[in-house]
């Protein structure tokens, strides 16, 4: 029998797992209070989640929502890093956090992108992908170059008959 208390906690995680775009695993184990303090702060400036979670109320908590795939890895020391907007913010947070030089890191599990469960490797590969804004002016780019190549050719095929029609003018003006 669940308490209210529990409860209250399994419904708010459920929420937290029904809304989440994308989410990542991670054992915080080893890691100081203070150091993990700093660490929520980052991951909260980034508009991230960042939860300490009780496995056994997180498996219940997963039913019904796409977090369901990562129900047997609610073991063990696990915390939770979820994004509501972007798939890869959560990877991307931790490689930039590892990057920063702190002395300890949560350790990737796994991870979940837009209801499709990931290993460790794939949260590593997720977040070497370039950012959002990069991706699109990349694809921005690509989708201007026939754009461009098409009124490039149009525009040399229109000075080719305005000097086919002056070379014609200038013959018939000369005979």
């Amino acid at each position: 029998m669940t308490t209210p208390a529990k409860q209250q906690a399994i419904d708010e995680l459920n929420e937290v797992f029904s809304r989440a775009k994308s989410a990542v695993l991670t054992n915080y184990q080893g890691i100081p209070a203070d150091e993990l303090t700093a660490f929520r702060a980052e991951m909260k400036s980034r508009s991230l989640e960042f939860r300490v979670t009780k496995n056994t109320l997180a498996q219940i908590a997963v039913k019904g929502t796409p977090f369901e795939a990562l129900q047997s890895e609610f073991k063990g020391p696990v915390s939770l890093l979820v994004s509501f907007d972007d798939l890869v913010a959560p990877a991307k947070a931790l490689s930039d956090y590892a990057k920063s030089g702190a002395k300890n890191n949560p350790k990737v599990l796994c991870g979940l992108v837009d209801g499709k469960a990931i290993s460790a490797e794939e949260v590593k590969v997720l977040s070497n992908l370039p950012s959002r804004e990069v991706l699109l002016s990349q694809m921005l780019s690509v989708f201007q170059g026939p754009t461009t190549q098409f009124a490039g050719v149009f525009s040399s095929l229109l000075r080719k008959l305005v000097g086919t029609l002056e070379a014609v003018k200038e013959k018939k003006a000369q005979g």
